[in-house]
């Protein structure tokens, strides 16, 4: 029984450390330069641009939410410039 709690303790932790991507990080997180490159790795250009460009923007808004992850942010951004383009 013990075998199984210390197992599941080191393999738990593992598995949400696996469904826990470079696009999940927060904003304030991403200034951590390990993080920071990861996320700049697995962007694409077109997001990359878009992430930027959120940062811009809310950052001079003075209404930035550094708890929104990448993926928020990028997300958040394509639904400002698709409501603009109506």
């Amino acid at each position: 029984m013990m075998k199984k709690r210390r197992m599941a303790c080191v393999c738990f932790p593992l598995l949400l450390a696996a469904c826990y991507g470079p696009l999940d990080v927060t904003l304030s997180d991403s200034g951590d330069p390990v993080k920071g490159k990861a996320v700049k790795e697995a962007l694409s250009p077109d997001e990359a641009e878009l992430l930027v460009s959120y940062v811009a923007q809310h950052t001079m808004a003075q209404d930035i939410d550094y708890k929104m992850t990448v993926k928020q942010a990028i997300a958040a951004r394509r639904k400002e410039l698709a409501g603009k383009q109506k």
